[in-house]
């Protein structure tokens, strides 16, 4: 894979991931299932519902896995009610399904040390911040960016979930340069996974920041991909950031 990435070019913007970058979970998603069983039996719908979703969500992601376009949360609802034949057409029902999923997850999550700390030196030194996360739920995106407290600093918010398409694909990451008026060159990616974000970056010219504070299972398939640079904190990639910038 070839670079267009020019490192005289002072950074201008930076494009975060989320999960593993930002945040980690302290929940799994049995603690999602579990939650939306009990929810579902007491709202009087079947309890198998939620055992039914677990399956949906598996082919959720290997459908997303195969063919790049984002499936959904809602998508797995809607299949696990069409297999258990609950006739189920009512897009309330389905986007209070969504949401009562996640709360635990939402509840669980954590922001790593220094992560506000980290968005707020770099947009007060005039770097221009967004992100871009695959997830099933865009919803799920936005409630943790404003729980943790990055909504004043994260703009855009960008999901697969929302755009239609997963990162390592050149146009999620496109469509956030764009709508800065950003040049690849002047712009960084930072992620924890070695396809989706450090490939991803680099294929439409952007430098890569590759932050290892929690171990990634899919990286062991994907060490040929080389990032620009490495931290093991957030203080560590903002110093790094901030010399990319040239201050």
């Amino acid at each position: 894979m070839t670079s267009s990435t020019n490192p005289t070019s002072p950074l201008a913007a930076v494009i975060f991931d989320i999960g593993g970058t930002l945040i980690y979970p302290s929940t799994t998603e049995g603690d999602n299932i579990a939650h939306l069983t009990a929810w579902l039996r007491a709202s009087g719908h079947p309890a198998e519902l939620g055992a039914a979703v677990r399956e949906a969500r598996r082919w959720m992601w290997e459908m997303t896995s195969t063919t790049g376009r984002q499936h959904t949360m809602q998508e797995a609802v809607r299949r696990a009610a069409a297999q258990l034949n609950l006739g189920i057409t009512d897009g309330g029902f389905v986007e209070a399904a969504e949401r009562v999923f996640f709360e635990p997850e939402i509840a669980g999550y954590r922001a790593f040390p220094g992560a506000v700390e980290m968005l707020e030196r770099l947009s007060k030194a005039g770097i221009r911040l967004g992100c871009i996360s695959n997830a099933s739920s865009h919803w799920l995106i936005e409630q943790i960016v404003e729980r943790m407290g990055f909504g004043a600093y994260l703009n855009p918010v960008v999901t697969s979930a929302g755009f239609g398409r997963t990162k390592p694909d050149p146009a999620i990451f496109h469509s956030v340069l764009d709508r800065w008026g950003v040049e690849p060159a002047r712009a960084a990616m930072v992620g924890d996974t070695l396809e989706a974000d450090m490939g991803g970056g680099k294929v439409v010219g952007m430098r890569t920041l590759y932050v290892t504070m929690t171990p990634n299972p899919d990286n062991v398939n994907h060490r040929h991909l080389r990032p620009d640079a490495e931290a093991a904190s957030l203080e560590e990639a903002t110093r790094i950031l901030l010399a990319w910038q040239g201050t």
